[in-house]
């Protein structure tokens, strides 16, 4: 499969499967309210409706070479790293601060084989050395997302997200309807 990134920009909105959990990356009350934290959640279909749409997500590239913002799909707020590397990542407006960037390093993929998801590790920019997994390493429904540390090395496979774009033709595949 392919980057997910085009000529620095990316097209949406995505989930991002936690590879270990099968969960997604979603608001704590799935609207992008400002200040929402995040959590992994399994709600199996997810949400439609306007308003309760917090599992979707746009990658756009940040000022900063190398690093990107991720909005929420409805709103456009910033996941927002926080005032240490173990805080709780909050929606915020966006500010292009070095807390709203992020790496999205590939630690897995295959462009020779189009069933090969590409799997990033999120790391913030004002935290390198951290990259957002479950909260303690907790691999539960219901946990909060924060930055964890790498240890000084490459990311654990705990803290590795499969990208899924999400489109009108990939919810109705999802749904069972051809």
């Amino acid at each position: 499969m392919p980057s997910i990134f085009v000529n620095g920009k990316s097209t949406g909105p995505y989930m991002f499967i936690h590879e270990v959990t099968g969960t997604y990356l979603e608001t704590d009350n799935y609207h992008d309210g400002i200040g929402q934290a995040v959590q992994i959640w399994n709600l199996d279909p997810v949400q439609k409706d306007k308003g309760l749409l917090g599992h979707l997500w746009h990658i756009e590239a940040a000022p900063e070479s190398g690093y990107f913002l991720i909005k929420s799909n409805e709103n456009g707020r910033c996941l927002t790293a926080g005032n240490s590397a173990t805080d709780y990542p909050r929606l915020q407006q966006p500010d292009n601060s070095p807390k709203q960037q992020w790496q999205l390093l590939r630690v897995h993929g295959s462009d020779a084989v189009a069933q090969d998801a590409d799997s990033y590790a999120l790391i913030p920019r004002a935290f390198p050395g951290h990259a957002l997994a479950p909260q303690a390493n907790r691999q539960l429904n219901d946990v909060y997302v924060v930055p964890t540390s790498m240890w000084g090395t490459s990311p654990s496979f705990s803290q590795y997200w499969k990208v899924v774009l999400k489109t009108e033709k990939t919810e109705a595949a999802a749904d069972g309807i051809a």
